[in-house]
């Protein structure tokens, strides 16, 4: 008789947490997941009613269990909500229809705060890009300085704080247009700016990052690395073909051409 009871609670809290789940992504969701879209148009539609999105939620097990996944995970891979967040993260689990009123399940990952990114342009022409050592890919990668915009913060003001702290130059920004820099799983959209720099001092990175220092090029010369994939640059002392494959800096250099800033 215990052991029941005992099972039957676990059960009923189980229930309770997906319940207070599911209440908490749709509210993400009305605050940060807009419009909703309409499969009856070709898109792809967010389903918002509970009880559809429990139904949805049976029908990606299926086709789960029928593509030979066990049950335990058929189940945890169909679960529509708030799979996890943190500080700057929520991950989500959507219940979609897809066009033709397909109904099915997809994940989206959306940010916190906002970001920014910034194509600093010398006096003589070339651009500055710093050396940064990034997590994600394991490796050194040239990039437009770029960051996190601070509550309150406007986006101008983002763009030449992030300039300052990690290449030390300042000037006068122009915003060149935003870019989605993986429209299949981030839901983010971030603004570029162009600085024409006419200040030059010290930078203040964060403990979190590990930049080696600001580098110029020439156009012509980011041009032939984007072509190649990398440029050769001293790391540490040490000639490294380091990684050109930032999309902030291919798109910021499009525009910036487009609109005769380069």
């Amino acid at each position: 008789m215990m052991k029941k009871l005992l099972i039957l609670g676990i059960v009923y809290a189980q229930a309770l947490c997906a319940h207070t789940s599911v209440e908490r992504y749709l509210s993400y969701i009305q605050e940060l997941a807009k419009p909703n879209g309409n499969y009856k148009e070709g898109e792809i539609e967010l389903v918002t009613d509970p009880a559809e999105i429990a139904r949805i939620q049976k029908v990606q097990e299926t086709r789960l269990l029928k593509k030979g996944f066990s049950e335990k995970d058929a189940t945890e891979f169909s679960r529509v909500g708030i799979l996890t967040e943190d500080q700057y993260w929520i991950w989500v689990r959507d219940a979609v229809q897809f066009p033709h009123g397909v109904p099915g399940t997809y994940d989206r990952l959306l940010l916190k705060s906002r970001g920014v990114a910034v194509l600093p342009i010398l006096p003589s022409g070339k651009i500055a890009l710093v050396l940064n050592y990034r997590h994600a890919t394991r490796s050194w990668e040239l990039e437009l300085p770029r960051g996190g915009v601070n509550a309150q913060e406007s986006y101008e003001a983002a763009a030449l704080r992030e300039l300052k702290e990690e290449t030390g130059l300042g000037g006068k920004i122009s915003y060149l247009g935003e870019i989605a820099t993986d429209t299949g799983i981030v839901a983010s959209v971030v603004p570029v700016y162009a600085a024409k720099i006419t200040s030059e001092g010290a930078s203040n990175t964060e403990v979190s990052e590990a930049i080696a220092g600001t580098l110029s090029f020439t156009k012509e010369q980011i041009k032939k690395g984007l072509m190649r994939g990398s440029l050769e640059v001293l790391v540490q002392g040490k000639k490294r073909e380091v990684p050109l494959r930032d999309a902030f800096l291919t798109f910021a250099l499009l525009q910036a051409e487009i609109r005769q800033l380069l």
